[in-house]
């Protein structure tokens, strides 16, 4: 499935962020005024809007999720 990932190295914490500012669902939250924000999965539409809203490129879409060990059956998380 692909979900948008911030790449922490090429946030640059704009304020205001503009990523939060076209995110319709607010997945997109800013806790520390001068660190990157996080995006909150579980609120996310997977519209892109926050990819193509981002100045420096730092949100991309990604495939999140891994197959993990047979301990797990081979579940996806």
């Amino acid at each position: 499935m692909l979900r948008p990932v911030i790449d922490l190295f090429s946030c640059q914490a704009c304020q205001p962020c503009s990523a939060r500012f076209v995110c319709d669902t607010k997945a997109i939250i800013k806790i520390d005024y001068d660190e990157p924000p996080f995006i909150a999965i579980e609120r996310c539409s997977g519209c892109c809007a926050c990819v193509l809203a981002c100045s420096y490129q730092a949100i991309s879409m990604q495939e999140v999720g891994a197959n993990v060990g047979a301990g797990c059956r081979g579940l996806r998380i």
